[in-house]
């Protein structure tokens, strides 16, 4: 069987070179066109809710900060999970919503709901800022003239590297 379709493409060198050409144009026009992110973003659409209030102990900013805004976000349209820490004068809430639901349109309902409540001593919740996990990955080079790649190894060691991680 092999043996015959070897003579045949032998035999009609030309056809096989028409199927050639035409297999591998449609297989460059598709590649073009497959959308493919060199890193795509497979976190879940989350956001953190931040309510500073100095002077109050953890319980008290869990009774009066914490428990009043995780019931009026509660209702938000799309809202799966919420997990809330309360410390000495912080409250942070994060919410995780369903797949497919927007950014920026889960923050606009967290910010409505936000609005709704009152909050003792003055205290303004607000959102953080719109990242994501995979906005922490970050990749460089090093390169110079007249380093050799010791020098540039020891430069990133000692140099580099401790004022990237402040």
């Amino acid at each position: 069987m092999i043996n015959a379709l070897i003579a045949l493409a032998l035999r009609r060198r030309t056809i096989v070179w028409f199927l050639f050409v035409f297999i591998a144009a449609y297989g460059y026009i598709s590649f073009k066109q497959l959308p493919i992110e060199a890193y795509p973003d497979i976190a879940d659409t989350s956001s953190q809710v931040v309510t500073q209030v100095p002077g109050l102990a953890a319980e008290e900013v869990e009774q009066q900060i914490t428990i009043p805004l995780e019931r009026a976000l509660a209702n938000t349209p799309g809202l799966e999970i919420m997990r809330s820490k309360s410390t000495f004068a912080l409250s942070l809430i994060t919410t995780v919503f369903r797949d497919g639901v927007e950014s920026y349109w889960s923050r606009q309902r967290l910010q409505e709901q936000i609005g709704g409540v009152s909050l003792p001593y003055g205290a303004q919740a607000g959102l953080d800022a719109l990242t994501s996990p995979i906005g922490e990955i970050y990749r460089y080079t090093l390169e110079g003239p007249g380093y050799d790649s010791q020098q540039l190894r020891e430069l990133e060691d000692w140099v580099v590297e401790p004022r990237l991680l402040q």
